[in-house]
């Protein structure tokens, strides 16, 4: 999909490095194998270039998506993460043709995404965007049949896709009296059923029980360790953590990170932790001024071991280590303190929304 517009550039996203999924820790009966995926070039599965999109026009324009660099390794399953609001869902749909770019491009399995393009790429693609698929009035089996014959799917294609999602024994009921969660399993089996290459899901999770959210889990890891790769966005960060290889986190519309978990956790600082029974005297204005702020974001904060300082150097832990011996504050120990996966994303997003 070409650009209508230049968009100014921007920094590029460092592709991440190529990941092997861990082998699944099985829990009671595995679901039925995915088919092997056969050979396939090498490169990225999706690559963008100054992906953006605006909504509206002159003093009522809103940009949702700005400038955005992907690159998504294939047979990994990428974890795209941001707050509520911050384009991933508008991002989604530009990367399957719903939507138009206001600028830039989209390159999906080697092969740009343009108008003629679309058709033959969305063969290769599952997908399912915001709210499972379905007509209420027809059964599990009826919605899945209607799929077959628009795709031209075999039956063998159609049972498999079922028997992935645990969802043969609800077939035969009617899809207005299925759970948020068995609708999920729904439209994920709609999405396999065509033995995509490339599978985007948006929130595939939402409405599952803990059981269930772990079945979708092995299942696309194991897809992923089959050569299918995987986009997954989820506001449960910790079964993102649990999955995903490669991560891309948004901000605003913008891609504030991209890579390993690992590559994540290095763009923090820990907090640094002052054991010391004399607390009140660590937090003195005179031992912390010029190395932290006074207050907000950033300042010292009171522990029940001591003090608690976060994204301090090590040149200013060191200094700090100084400044506390010559004000005759006994230390005790200094330690960092790992932040989690959340602090972490909290850190890069600002805080802003939940996801």
């Amino acid at each position: 999909m070409n650009a209508r517009t230049p968009a100014p550039p921007s920094a590029p996203a460092s592709a991440p490095p190529t990941y092997a999924p861990p082998a699944p820790t099985r829990r009671g009966p595995a679901p039925a194998a995915p088919p092997a995926a056969p050979n396939r070039p090498a490169g990225p599965a999706i690559t963008t270039a100054g992906l953006t999109r605006v909504f509206g026009s002159g003093a009522r324009a809103r940009t949702v998506v700005d400038r955005l660099d992907l690159v998504v390794p294939r047979g990994v399953v990428y974890g795209f993460l941001g707050p509520n609001g911050s384009g991933k869902s508008t991002t989604m749909k530009m990367l399957l043709g719903l939507l138009e770019p206001t600028a830039g491009s989209v390159r999906l399995l080697g092969q740009d995404l343009t108008r003629a393009a679309r058709g033959p790429l969305m063969a290769r693609i599952g997908s399912m965007i915001e709210r499972p698929p379905g007509y209420g009035h027809l059964t599990g089996a009826e919605n899945m049949r209607i799929v077959q014959k628009l795709l031209g799917l075999s039956d063998g294609q159609v049972e498999r896709a079922l028997a992935l999602v645990r969802l043969n024994e609800h077939r035969d009921k009617l899809v207005r009296a299925y759970s948020l969660g068995m609708k999920q399993r729904l439209g994920i089996a709609m999405a396999l059923a065509r033995e995509p290459e490339l599978l985007i899901l948006d929130e595939p999770t939402n409405g599952l029980d803990p059981a269930g959210i772990e079945e979708i889990r092995r299942l696309l890891v194991e897809l992923a360790g089959r050569g299918v790769t995987v986009m997954v966005s989820s506001h449960l960060l910790d079964e993102i953590d649990r999955m995903a290889g490669v991560l891309g986190v948004l901000s605003a519309g913008r891609l504030v990170f991209q890579g390993t978990r690992a590559q994540l956790m290095e763009r923090s600082v820990p907090d640094l932790l002052v054991v010391t029974p004399a607390g009140r005297a660590a937090l003195s204005a005179e031992v912390l001024a010029g190395l932290v702020p006074a207050n907000g974001p950033g300042a010292a904060v009171p522990a029940a071991e001591g003090m608690r300082v976060p994204g301090l150097s090590p040149d200013g832990a060191a200094e700090l280590a100084r400044r506390l011996v010559g004000a005759g504050v006994p230390v005790h120990e200094l330690r960092r303190e790992p932040k989690s996966l959340e602090e972490v994303f909290m850190d890069l997003t600002g805080g802003a929304g939940a996801l």
